[in-house]
Formats: C-alpha cells, sequence, structure tokens
C-alpha cells in the first residue's frame, strides 16, 4: 500500500496547492489539501463525497483521503478545454 504524502503541515491556500501538485501519483491526500489542488472548497468535496459526482475517495478509519491519479482523472473526464467562451453557448456536434 502506497505511503501517505506527508509534507509540512500548511495553513495557506497557496502552499496546499504547491503540496497537492508536489505530491507523487500514488499519494493519499487529506480533503483540504485536495480542494486547494482542484481549486474547490473543502464543503465542495464534502457535498461531492455524499451525493455523488466527485473523485473517487478512499476511507481509511474514519479518514477520508484522496489518491492524486484518481483526482487528476476525475478532472480529466470532467473538464474540457475551450479556445472562446463563445463556445460554451455552442451545442456539441452529435
Amino acid at each position: 500500500m502506497p505511503k501517505r504524502f506527508q509534507a509540512a503541515r500548511s495553513t495557506n491556500a497557496a502552499d496546499l496547492r504547491a503540496e497537492f501538485w508536489r505530491a507523487p501519483d500514488q499519494a493519499l491526500l487529506d480533503r483540504k489539501t485536495t480542494a486547494a489542488g482542484l481549486g474547490y472548497t473543502v464543503g465542495w468535496l464534502e457535498w461531492a463525497a455524499t451525493h455523488g459526482g466527485g473523485p473517487v475517495l478512499t476511507k481509511i478509519g474514519r479518514s477520508v483521503r484522496y489518491r492524486k491519479a484518481d483526482v487528476l482523472a476525475w478532472l480529466k473526464a470532467h473538464s474540457r478545454r475551450i479556445h472562446s467562451t463563445a463556445e460554451l453557448a455552442r451545442r456539441p456536434e452529435a
């Protein structure tokens, strides 16, 4: 089982975001670090965990952890690249 990524605990969002991106892909990250890395709030991740639609999470006892590789896969599957906001108004071609 991969070891949990342990860095110096930060409270600053920028530090948490940097910690997320420095972590190896198999690292198990806490909710606060994951939220900062994605640019979401901890509350949104909690809501998504109970209602569905968020990244896959791992429960270890009472702790919730997110594997960085799972978070990046979720981000890739639920985002799209656009060149202009005008593309958002167009319907996707079937």
